[in-house]
């Protein structure tokens, strides 16, 4: 028989080759790099083998204790204790069950002298620790889960900001050479674009067939082509819709780019296995063949690809392919160019999914507030992270350059509008996303103090001339509420001229 002492250190070199060995394949796989959750199945069978394999080589190296009853240190509950950092308290509660079980059968069928009294004191300590373990895997966990949340927003606030930066950029350093070479500046076509997304919001949309889901239809396809034919001199282009596979075995088709919209004529098919297609799929960013590995001798028909529209899979299932253009406009600045607006077709497609029932709460309101309000409600409803809106109401005679201040004073990482236009006063709306309460509190401190000393500075003839109301963002309530406090100013200025638009988003 293996005594204890001589098979100790095997015991402890045994456990730890397990440890390390789980540790790596959890820092090793797919879904640890992505910040994803495994499946539940996946959980519940590793909750349960990972205690089942430790309580084996247990019962192998000490088949008078496999349970380590009488042992220094009980090895044996390293099992359920990583599965509960892991997985939560209830995973790690199966291992417990295991050896609980264990311990009732183990004398009565297979032989082992397990004692006749309950060990309580072994069971409930490895309880109590594998729920305290439990509580801070599941607090690490929605911790990691509201974070990645976060990175993930305010990285597609961040990819927002640096593209409007560009458009300054570009404007301010080629200001000359617009006005002299190009057709229609950036500016204006992003000018156009936006006029184009206006007229397809104001357009009724067309209604679902029973038991299937509302058409995404694109945005105006023909116009955002004949728009890049003005601004970046495209001869030939064309809109591809992703069609599914049809049919099922082997005799199913395979996926197919079909051409919805054309810029010129004899376009050729859009082949799927086109390395530009290929790699403006999977990076799913705007792809041309200057850039490496994006041109193929015997793929050359297409010199410029990138997505239009993103799928409910998060893939590409709309494509911009241009088959040719000048010479002269293959250069850095025009794609640059083409880049932006496609880009910027691309964020107005995503923006408009699940905003029709804010739209139809406030059809007046401006489309940028309305996808935001969206895009923070669906945030709050995922991951429970809060947003708010402040409401700065003022009298008139405050438009102008003092308000303008004021507005700038805001916090950076916000979105302001300023609505006014035939009425006594004007309001500011300002929408603080992911705010903490303690943050909010100190945003309720600090702007009065602001607002003081702007007032002081300009000689106001009411230094606190702005009362705010915080609204939450949590659903089309919160826009209600937003409308109802905006509602004069908008009802006034529907009798003479729609309400006027006066602040931007904040970059």
């Amino acid at each position: 028989m293996n005594t204890p002492g001589r098979n100790s250190p095997r015991a402890a070199a045994a456990l730890r080759a397990i440890t390390l060995r789980l540790l790596r394949r959890r820092d090793a796989s797919p879904s640890a790099g992505r910040g994803a959750a495994p499946a539940p199945w996946f959980a519940a069978l590793e909750s349960a083998l990972l205690p089942a394999a430790l309580l084996a080589l247990s019962w192998r190296l000490r088949p008078s204790d496999p349970l380590g009853l009488h042992a220094a240190f009980p090895w044996i509950w390293l099992a359920p204790w990583l599965v509960a950092v892991r997985y939560g308290a209830a995973a790690g509660l199966i291992g417990a069950g295991l050896y609980a079980a264990f311990w009732s059968v183990a004398q009565r069928l297979l032989g082992v002298p397990m004692g006749t009294a309950l060990p309580s004191e072994f069971f409930l300590g490895g309880v109590l620790v594998t729920l305290i373990l439990g509580e801070f895997g599941s607090s690490m966990l929605h911790r990691e889960t509201m974070q990645r949340e976060m990175a993930a927003d305010l990285g597609a606030r961040l990819e927002r900001t640096k593209r409007r930066l560009f458009i300054v950029k570009e404007a301010l350093a080629t200001l000359e050479q617009e006005l002299t070479d190009r057709p229609i500046t950036l500016r204006d076509a992003l000018l156009d674009l936006r006029r184009i997304f206006a007229f397809v919001v104001a357009q009724p949309q067309p209604p679902a067939r029973r038991g299937a889901a509302p058409p995404r239809p694109l945005p105006d396809p023909d116009a955002f082509l004949l728009l890049l034919s003005q601004s970046c001199r495209l001869l030939e282009a064309g809109v591809f819709v992703l069609e599914p596979a049809r049919g099922r075995g082997r005799g199913a088709a395979p996926p197919r780019w079909r051409m919805a919209h054309a810029l010129g004529q004899g376009l050729p098919p859009l082949d799927a296995r086109h390395p530009l297609v290929q790699r403006a799929v999977q990076t799913r960013e705007a792809v041309h063949v200057a850039q490496e590995r994006a041109a193929d001798p015997e793929h050359n028909v297409w010199v410029f690809a990138a997505p239009l529209r993103l799928g409910a899979d998060g893939e590409p299932d709309a494509l911009l392919a241009v088959h040719s253009m000048p010479f002269m406009s293959f250069e850095e600045q025009n794609l640059q160019r083409l880049q932006v607006l496609c880009a910027s077709y691309l964020d107005f497609s995503q923006l408009e999914l699940g905003v029709a029932e804010f739209r139809s709460a406030w059809p007046q309101a401006p489309i940028g507030l309305q996808q935001e309000w969206a895009q923070l409600s669906r945030l709050h409803q995922q991951s429970r992270l809060r947003s708010y809106c402040a409401v700065w109401t003022g009298p008139e005679w405050l438009a102008g350059e003092d308000l303008a201040e004021f507005s700038a004073s805001q916090p950076l990482e916000s979105s302001t509008w300023t609505f006014g236009g035939g009425s006594s006063r004007l309001v500011l709306v300002v929408l603080l996303p992911m705010y903490s309460a303690a943050a909010l509190a100190r945003y309720r401190r600090d702007m009065p103090q602001l607002l003081q000393e702007i007032g002081s500075r300009n000689e106001w003839p009411q230094p606190d001339a702005l009362s705010v109301d915080i609204l939450a963002v949590q659903g089309v309530e919160g826009l209600v509420d937003l409308r109802r406090i905006v509602d004069p100013v908008a009802g006034s200025a529907a009798a003479g001229s729609a309400p006027q638009l006066l602040g931007v988003p904040a970059p």
